[in-house]
């Protein structure tokens, strides 16, 4: 087929662009191809207007993840096996048309995307690639468009000339300018958009030791401001943390350690400043409190022993720990449990799709997070007990085998065996209802909350770092670990955070004082493994009863899906990688990275204002575990 530009009418996709502003369309470009589709099916059949829509629409549709280079465009929507559209859809007929059509687009973002795909393609088209990546960084870096597409498309840009090399270095050098006089002129008002440019920035071109300096004292400053004006705002606290550890990033890279320090020290005391306004507020926020004196310790523990020695930062330490020990009971008592009837899964799927809809980003986690609560161990133990009166079955015994045909468990008959027995039959109802759960409760909440919001790699990591139980140095991985799971790839989510599980408890019971090492015969110290931490009668104590018997149940138990064991050893097949236990056992991590979070950021008021439509609280305490 071959036609002309002159015959493409701009007009006939300009209707999926209506609101328009400064900087182009307001619209993101993958929700304007929801649009176009629908120009596409109003469009004359056989038409050229009906085939260039068509083509514009699998070439736009898809969600741009530029952090993923070998598939940096994700469906929109996956179902029952079957996905949206992507441009691996394009025939070469129609990228033939989309080349045509590309010097008629008007639309930044659009013609951004158009030459994206073109390039990916046919790579040896640096012209489209150049194009590509102009359009990209054309994005307006002020944040009300940084947040819409600026930043996805940014990283995009930076990527496309990094992966380049020499012949994109002037490029990559521009932006890397123009980013860091953005940074260096921004304000409060800007917020998170700086740490994201920062992080950016990085990824450029190299910078002189003399701005790389110039950034860390932005930042401190920054930082400062935010401080003072945390009492006007809820989330300036927060942010200035964010800021100082941005800094500290920069310091790092000029080496210098004072500066590093002092960063340090200031964000464990705004740590400390928040914990203090919240048991200010009244006993109903002890538990967010509790929260804020972790992360305060947590931070301080950062630094190097000879200077905290010199700085007396033990001592306050030990201050802390105490402080902690004093409002524990307080944080306990503030934690709520909820209860619900049994209700059929139809009805379920229908009520978590509600309950996680219409919610702000990070609220929508909290309402996933919470859409179920955990066992309640004691009446597991009773359903189990009377489910064994009057059967004989307990005293044949049973036998748990793999899928690859080994025998894995046993449990011997008799009487003298009816603890293991109904042990036993508590992890296999676990693993019925883990199925239950997944199904009406987990999947529907992960595909709604997917459809509504973008979670990109720093947002997780944000999350991850201010989160209580994420170890220090492992915020990354857990980040990566949700995202996979949030992007619906539970497999290589097991594979990430089913080992960090083991650090994560283990840090919880060493801030709680508890000695995690065993010494064998030689004298050689050693570190428990999960299964023993597990098994230690302080681990129920400290995680709660309930989050405790989930972990050993689903991850170390052999008569359960023992997917610790399965994944370190690299027994975990495909099969299982994608079962109901694996995503159960995802939604668990969420659990424990967001509920923590969300309670140290929940006030007072918002406590006393709870309703229906609100994210559900922690259904009992064993949902956060409260590390020192």
């Amino acid at each position: 087929m071959s036609l002309e530009e002159s015959s493409i009418d701009p007009s006939w996709w300009a209707d999926a662009f209506a609101d328009a502003d400064d900087d182009g369309p307001r619209r993101v470009v993958e929700l304007a191809s929801m649009r176009i589709a629908d120009l596409a099916k109003v469009a004359p059949a056989g038409s050229l207007q009906s085939e260039l829509l068509t083509a514009l629409h699998l070439a736009t549709s898809a969600m741009l993840r530029p952090e993923d280079w070998d598939e940096p465009f994700k469906p929109m929507m996956m179902w029952d096996g079957q996905r949206s559209a992507l441009p691996d859809d394009l025939n070469g007929t129609q990228l033939d048309l989309l080349r045509r059509t590309l010097p008629l687009v008007e639309q930044r973002p659009m013609r951004a995307r158009l030459a994206d795909v073109l390039w990916m393609a046919d790579r040896s088209d640096h012209t489209m690639l150049g194009l590509a990546i102009d359009s990209y960084r054309a994005a307006s870096l002020e944040p009300d468009t940084w947040h819409r597409t600026g930043h996805t498309e940014w990283q995009r840009a930076v990527e496309l000339a990094r992966r380049r090399g020499r012949a994109e270095l002037a490029r990559l050098q521009e932006m890397s300018d123009t980013l860091l006089a953005r940074v260096l002129s921004g304000d409060l008002s800007d917020g998170f958009v700086l740490c994201d440019m920062s992080d950016i920035l990085k990824r450029c071109a190299t910078m002189e030791a003399a701005e790389r300096t110039a950034l860390a004292a932005k930042f401190v400053e920054l930082a400062a401001d935010a401080a003072d004006a945390a009492d006007a705002a809820e989330d300036k606290a927060r942010l200035s943390r964010h800021l100082e550890r941005t800094a500290q990033q920069w310091l790092a890279t000029v080496d210098d350690q004072g500066g590093l320090h002092a960063s340090v020290e200031r964000v464990a005391e705004l740590y400390v400043a928040e914990a203090e306004e919240r048991l200010a507020a009244g006993s109903g926020a002890a538990l967010a409190a509790d929260h804020f004196l972790e992360k305060a310790i947590a931070t301080l523990r950062t630094l190097p022993r000879s200077y905290r020695l010199q700085q007396g930062h033990d001592q306050r330490l030990k201050d802390l720990r105490q402080r902690l020990d004093d409002s524990r009971e307080h944080a306990l008592e503030s934690m709520m449990r909820i209860t619900t009837d049994p209700i059929d899964l139809t009805e379920a799927v229908a009520e978590t799709r509600r309950r996680v809809s219409g919610l702000a980003k990070f609220d929508a986690l909290v309402a996933m997070a919470t859409i179920y609560p955990l066992t309640d161990v004691a009446r597991a133990r009773a359903q189990a007990e009377e489910l064994a009166e009057g059967s004989l079955r307990h005293l044949l015994g049973n036998v748990t085998y793999s899928s690859d045909g080994r025998k894995v468990a046993s449990s011997d008959g008799a009487l003298d065996h009816a603890e293991a027995a109904i042990q036993s039959d508590m992890i296999r109802g676990l693993q019925m209802t883990a199925g239950i759960v997944a199904t009406g409760f987990i999947i529907p909440a992960h595909e709604v909350v997917t459809f509504e919001h973008r979670y990109d790699l720093g947002f997780l990591q944000r999350v991850c770092v201010e989160s209580p139980l994420v170890p220090p140095g492992h915020e990354d991985l857990w980040a990566r670990g949700l995202r996979h799971g949030l992007n619906g790839d539970f497999a290589s989510a097991a594979a990430v955070l089913i080992p960090q599980m083991e650090q994560l408890v283990r840090g919880v019971l060493k801030r709680r004082g508890v000695h995690t090492l065993f010494v064998d015969s030689y004298g050689v110290e050693s570190e428990k493994s999960l299964p023993s931490l597990l098994a230690m009668s302080e681990t129920a104590q400290i995680l709660g009863e309930s989050l405790q018997f989930e972990l050993q149940a689903m991850l170390v138990d052999q008569h359960g899906p023992n997917l610790r064991h399965n994944t370190a050893h690299g027994l975990l097949d495909d099969n299982q990688a994608w079962s109901a236990s694996s995503l159960y056992v995802w939604w668990l991590c969420v659990r424990l990275v967001i509920v923590p979070l969300w309670s140290m950021t929940r006030s007072p008021d918002d406590e006393a204002s709870d309703d229906g439509d609100a994210p559900a609280p922690p259904a009992d305490a064993s949902g956060t575990p409260s590390p020192q």
